[in-house]
């Protein structure tokens, strides 16, 4: 059993003839072959390509920390989650007038942002990276929080000072229109969560599913790579590197390498089809020419 998975030996060269006993092994999916007393080894391949990048716009907040992006298509709106001040920005027409506005959501250095239906209207979800918490928000701008200590949370594995590292939780938000999805840096994982209301009707998660990821130290941002949301894009801010994974088998089944000297990626969406991302540090908004 590998990672509470089912291991299957069968023998294959004894059945043939072919000398000492071969066995094949079937591991969560994956074929391997293993003879008696060798090691155990699973090859898995992965397309790699490599990507331009494109600066689309800067954002004109003063003092914006772009690190969570959504792309709302029925209202045409780019939503970002300002790291700086915990605020939500929306630009409207992102492809044209780009007008911008924010409101103060109070998230705690928020790295993600997703829009879901709940109980008959539209909410506002944002990852307070640092509490850590969601804060959720409806029409009305009533703000509320959701603690989710233990799922997802700690400190990420790099950090220099583990004992004194910064407490951190969910980074890139997605909603697959059952379940919300989140990236877990100290986790190195994607969280699939479940979510009901508690007895005030409020957004709380009663349990999670979960895949580690194959590469990277720090995931960031997700968004859906295709129109059935089994497979999606999640990128690492310290390589400028993007990932694609099924959801499903938790496989990578691509990896998108970004131009050494490009913008990094933080929060990432995808719009008409292609991804795009915000630098925090700049503020700017990018777009992956593939």
């Amino acid at each position: 059993s590998f990672d509470g998975g089912m291991t299957f030996f069968s023998p294959v060269s004894a059945i043939r003839g072919m000398g000492p006993p071969e066995y094949s092994v079937r591991v969560l999916g994956s074929a391997t072959r293993q003879r008696p007393g060798g090691p155990l080894m699973s090859m898995h391949h992965v397309q790699v390509s490599r990507a331009e990048v494109e600066v689309l716009f800067t954002l004109e907040k003063e003092g914006a920390k772009p690190n969570g992006l959504q792309y709302d298509i029925p209202t045409d709106r780019l939503l970002v989650a300002d790291q700086a001040d915990g605020a939500l920005i929306t630009v409207e027409d992102p492809r044209g007038a780009r007008q911008q506005s924010s409101f103060a959501a109070g998230s705690t250095g928020p790295s993600g942002v997703t829009v879901i239906p709940w109980n008959g209207e539209l909410v506002t979800i944002m990852s307070g990276t640092h509490a850590p918490d969601l804060t959720v928000f409806g029409a009305d701008e009533t703000v509320y929080h959701v603690d989710h200590r233990g799922v997802g949370t700690g400190i990420v594995g790099f950090s220099k000072e583990p004992v004194t590292g910064q407490h951190t939780g969910f980074h890139g938000l997605e909603w697959d229109g059952t379940h919300l999805w989140a990236s877990s840096p100290p986790g190195r994982a994607i969280f699939r969560l479940d979510l009901q209301p508690d007895d005030g009707g409020r957004v709380s998660i009663t349990g999670c599913s979960w895949f580690r990821l194959a590469f990277g130290d720090r995931c960031h941002g997700m968004a859906w790579a295709d129109a059935a949301k089994r497979t999606v894009w999640c990128n690492d801010t310290t390589l400028n590197t993007v990932y694609r994974y099924d959801t499903v088998t938790g496989q990578c089944l691509e990896i998108l390498v970004l131009p050494a000297d490009a913008p990094f990626s933080h929060g990432m969406t995808i719009v008409d089809g292609d991804l795009w991302y915000c630098e925090d540090t700049t503020a700017k908004i990018c777009r992956v020419v593939r």
